[in-house]
């Protein structure tokens, strides 16, 4: 019987709440003495439209807005209905999922129709929102639908609209070639433009501006500059000055100029907070100024105003997760500076940022880059993390730490130098047995004592002719000719190459190219033994001197014939 008595007050008061708000929806349309939706319907789609410009009241453009879209339901009206849907997602942009249903409201009524524009324009609208809320592979899904219906239409304006996004992703992703790549597409769409107005030259500027910061995130400065140039005079009487001017107090940095930088990145914020389109700007701008004020403070040995911009960076990431990738390299400096002050506290906090924000990237982003530039290795981090955990915890383990640390360095230092040692000592050994050895016996190795002739199948006067032009060729140093082949040197000894190859594999105990490097690496020994000057050569004309073409050939063959470097050969005869 309670439980009863209990539904039925539930339901009188929502009966009650129901009526209440209808009462106030009737009094606030009264008040503000909206004509009903029929009358609005009477009116063009134009004219209804025109009205969300014109009525500031929130409350009154969703009423026109519902208007439109029951006259183009009524009309069976395809792309007005669609533009009701999207007139009515930004409503209600306080709610994202909202505005997302209506979004796909409105393609719904125009996909896989002629109305290819809208569906750009709604596709855009859709991956500008979930890039806002960090998701950025349903942003690169929405922005990669809007190219390929633009595409469709061969629209180059919403092309470039496209390709502009996801040269923003995948600068975000640190993909900066490619991203590279895609805002020069963009800027050429812009040259084909024969005319241009006050918004077009804006987004030309924007675009020069986004390919600025990608070469100097790239470490690019010299590029970076010249597209910089490209938008310096025409962005001074336009609402974008403040980035150029952010741009400038960056260059002044990598200049050297610190003073001078601080100055105008905080000149260029200035004007990118006061003007009233610096949203769309980007706050990656804003978060790259405060970044290179930060840099230069510490320059400046003004450490306390550096960390109160880093922090500033990352109280933007706590706002909007579209920032986690620009705020990155903030967060190293901020560790770095509680360490050094050993401030284990905040220390371990700013870690805990950055993994934290390493893990939203990783897990959200994972299909859609390869590569982030990170300035701390994760698990070192961790590491990182667990020990200053422990540290403040207890200090009873430090020494052990110590210890333990200091004995690691040294048995790594030992490995080193015990490996550098013997391989010193090898290469002595080696050297003192090149020194000791004979022209003759370094050329005449592996040479059967016992002749027969009929194991290779050749006549005995060819092989006869063929070993005295072999002799003739050592003793002559045939083999110093460049780029010398097994045909060539048959059709000089008035052979063909197959006998001549058979006869040296078995009487000199080797293949045809073996034989001649070897050939060429003992003339190059001798030569470094008798004559001094040209172990001032370098290994190219060394190798070069020895009848090789490639200095990397030489040094392995040199390698593979005596067990060490020429250079380490020459560095000891010059001893």
């Amino acid at each position: 019987m309670g439980r009863k008595l209990f539904y039925i007050a539930i339901n009188r008061f929502i009966c009650f709440v129901i009526l209440v708000l209808a009462q106030e929806y009737t009094v606030y349309s009264q008040q503000k003495n909206l004509p009903s939706i029929d009358s609005l319907m009477k009116l063009d789609f134009e004219e209804l439209y025109q009205k969300q410009f014109t009525e500031k009241d929130p409350y009154a453009n969703k009423w026109f807005a519902k208007a439109y879209l029951q006259k183009a339901k009524d009309l069976d009206s395809i792309s007005e209905m669609a533009r009701g849907y999207f007139w009515i997602s930004f409503l209600v942009a306080d709610n994202y999922e909202k505005q997302i249903i209506y979004i796909d409201s409105g393609i719904a009524k125009v996909k896989n129709t002629e109305h290819v524009l809208q569906t750009g324009s709604m596709c855009n609208t859709k991956g500008i929102i979930m890039q806002q809320k960090g998701d950025y592979n349903k942003a690169l899904e929405y922005y990669l639908e809007g190219l390929q219906n633009s595409r469709k239409m061969n629209s180059l304006y919403y092309k470039s609209i496209f390709n502009s996004k996801i040269a923003t992703l995948k600068r975000k992703l640190g993909k900066y070639d490619e991203a590279k790549f895609l805002y020069k597409k963009c800027l050429q769409y812009e040259k084909l433009k024969k005319e241009r107005d006050a918004k077009d030259s804006l987004w030309y500027l924007m675009k020069l501006s986004d390919l600025t910061s990608t070469y100097l995130l790239d470490k690019e400065i010299d590029s970076a500059h010249y597209f910089y140039n490209q938008g310096k005079k025409l962005s001074q009487s336009t609402d974008i000055k403040g980035v150029y001017t952010l741009n400038k107090g960056i260059f002044q940095y990598y200049e050297k100029d610190y003073d001078q930088a601080i100055l105008s990145i905080n000149q260029g914020i200035e004007e990118f907070l006061n003007c009233k389109f610096g949203g769309s700007y980007g706050y990656h701008n804003l978060i790259n100024g405060y970044f290179y004020l930060g840099k230069s403070y510490n320059i400046l040995r003004q450490q306390e105003a550096a960390m109160g911009y880093f922090k500033k960076i990352d109280s933007f990431v706590q706002l909007s997760n579209d920032l986690i990738s620009e705020a990155r390299p903030a967060y190293p400096e901020l560790i770095k500076y509680y360490k050094a002050i050993k401030d284990n506290n905040n220390q371990l906090y700013y870690i805990n940022r950055l993994l934290y924000n390493d893990s939203i990237f990783h897990s959200r982003y994972k299909s859609t880059t390869d590569k982030l530039n990170t300035e701390f290795d994760t698990p070192l981090l961790i590491a990182q993390k667990e020990n200053i955990i422990q540290e403040l915890r207890t200090k009873n383990y430090q020494s052990y730490y110590i210890i333990l640390i200091s004995l690691l360095v040294i048995i790594a230092i030992t490995g080193v130098l015990y490996t550098s040692r013997r391989k010193n000592k090898q290469y002595k050994e080696r050297f003192d047995s090149l020194m000791l050895d004979t022209p003759k016996e370094v050329t005449k190795t592996n040479v059967p004592t016992d002749h027969n002739t009929t194991t290779i199948d050749i006549d005995d006067d060819v092989v006869n002719l063929i070993l005295s032009e072999l002799e003739d060729f050592e003793k002559n140093n045939g083999f110093l000719e460049i780029k010398l082949t097994s045909a060539m040197m048959a059709k000089n000894m008035n052979t063909n190459s197959k006998y001549l190859t058979k006869v040296i594999k078995y009487y000199r105990g080797k293949t045809f190219s073996p034989y001649i490097n070897d050939l060429r690496i003992e003339y190059i020994i001798e030569r470094l033994k008798t004559d001094k000057k040209i172990r001032n050569y370098t290994i190219k004309a060394l190798a070069k001197e020895a009848g090789f073409n490639s200095s990397e050939v030489f040094s392995k063959s040199f390698y593979k014939k005596t067990g060490i470097y020429p250079s380490y050969f020459i560095k000891q005869l010059s001893y």
